[in-house]
């Protein structure tokens, strides 16, 4: 018989051993640690100890499923605010074995009962930010987006209890063990831009910062010279937890931009190839970008720079009206 529960304070090592058991490697952090599962998902000022829900066989922790809101960014200027509209369903995991679906959608179902409660409108499965909570830094590669192909138990819960995939995104790596890409324009706009590496540059928004923070984003900019106009930038991050035990270490990628009157002339090209040869000095391995699915542009631009595909994550979302096992 399984009996579900809401998170106590005792609970962590339970989860992280759970964690390591049933959430895939190739996009999360793993092994990962009790004090890091503790401080990236369960600290936060929006954790909501009812929004974790463990299922209990016989006295001991099966299965867990954490759900949440996004920030509420009518007024940026106002921190730790949620927007109740939106919930989303952030990370399943279930003991593998006999009978893990059947556990695996019994938590769902009560998560979305949790989310209703509070007043949810639309149910999401699996993040993308900003409807993200908990798991930046540990689930779902350099943005967090979605469900990971690999993770199909999470998936396959979702699946049969009727949320349709609404986006997907792809994750690319770019193996360091290879030469730098080509860029036939890098010596004349290395003439032309100076690379600007910023350790202390504020975070986008508070939420980025309870994700990322203990992470360090580096802000990679590039400026025109002599006037010091920045035409492009993105966001780096040290992904090493993720892939532990392959012991490739990992530079994320997100928040590739470029000025709209700056398009076209090579900046996102060239910024990326400095990204690459950065990692490159400061030792890693693998460079990850994501990207929607869609983005064609985006698409090419980074497999034009050898940059592979390795994996999908999926956004589902659940089908208005709620069905009747989603009321509380």
């Amino acid at each position: 018989m399984i009996h579900l529960r809401p998170f106590r304070n005792p609970d962590p090592p339970a989860l992280v051993k759970l964690w390591n058991a049933a959430v895939p490697e190739s996009a999360a952090a793993r092994p990962l640690c009790v004090h890091e599962l503790d401080d990236h998902a369960f600290n936060p000022v929006m954790f909501d100890p009812e929004g974790l829900i463990i299922a209990e066989r016989d006295g001991r922790a099966v299965g867990f499923v954490h759900a949440g809101f996004g920030p509420d960014e009518s007024d940026p200027a106002i921190p730790f605010r949620l927007d109740r509209d939106l919930g989303v369903i952030a990370m399943l995991a279930v003991e593998p074995g006999d009978g893990e679906a059947s556990v695996a959608e019994a938590l769902v179902v009560e998560a979305e009962r949790y989310l209703r409660r509070k007043g949810a409108k639309v149910v999401y499965g699996g993040g993308r930010y900003p409807l993200n909570p908990f798991y930046w830094g540990l689930y779902g590669g350099s943005e967090a987006a979605g469900v990971p192909s690999s993770h199909s138990q999470f998936s396959s819960a979702l699946s049969s209890l009727g949320y349709e995939p609404i986006g997907t995104a792809v994750h690319l790596h770019f193996d360091l063990s290879r030469p730098d890409p080509r860029d036939p324009r890098a010596t004349i706009l290395r003439r032309q831009l100076d690379v600007e590496y910023d350790e202390d540059r504020l975070p986008g928004s508070w939420w980025e910062s309870l994700a990322l923070g203990d992470f360090h984003p580096i802000c990679v900019g590039l400026r025109t010279r002599p006037d010091g106009d920045e035409v492009a930038r993105a966001r780096t991050w040290d992904m090493s937890w993720f892939g532990r035990d392959e012991g490739r270490t990992r530079l994320g990628v997100f928040g590739v931009e470029v000025a709209a009157e700056q398009r076209r002339k090579g900046y996102a090209r060239f910024l990326l190839g400095e990204v690459v040869r950065e990692a490159r000095e400061r030792g890693f391995r693998i460079v990850e970008v994501q990207t929607l699915a869609d983005n064609d542009q985006a698409l090419s631009l980074y497999q034009a720079l050898d940059f592979e595909p390795v994996e999908q994550s999926t956004v589902f979302r659940l089908p208005a009206p709620f069905p009747d096992r989603s009321r509380p």
